[in-house]
């Protein structure tokens, strides 16, 4: 930020936002510990792919419970830390782009 200037919101509407990643086209990726509010009990999570024009892609829809971290690789590969809070039960998922 520079002082004295605002900031831009990028994009907006998410829950609970864990963990971004930005790969070499420019596209925000976006992960959400729960999608719909851990108020409400449900561990499904949510990686978003915020593209440059501003449209917003759910990838892996329903396949993320409680992630911790998103990367992205040089090749655009993003790779997602699933069942982050599980006792020896986390796994990393690679996930298409």
């Amino acid at each position: 930020m520079t002082p004295g200037n605002a900031p831009v919101a990028v994009a907006s509407g998410f829950t609970n936002i864990v963990d971004i990643a930005v790969d070499r086209r420019g596209r925000i990726y976006v992960l959400e510990l729960a999608k719909n509010s851990l108020l409400w009990g449900d561990p499904t999570g949510a990686l978003y792919r915020i593209d440059r024009d501003g449209k917003r892609t759910e990838l892996a829809a329903g396949q993320l419970t409680m992630p911790g971290g998103v990367a992205v690789d040089e090749h655009g590969t993003v790779y997602v830390s699933n069942r982050s809070t599980s006792a020896g039960g986390g796994e990393l998922l690679r996930i298409k782009g």
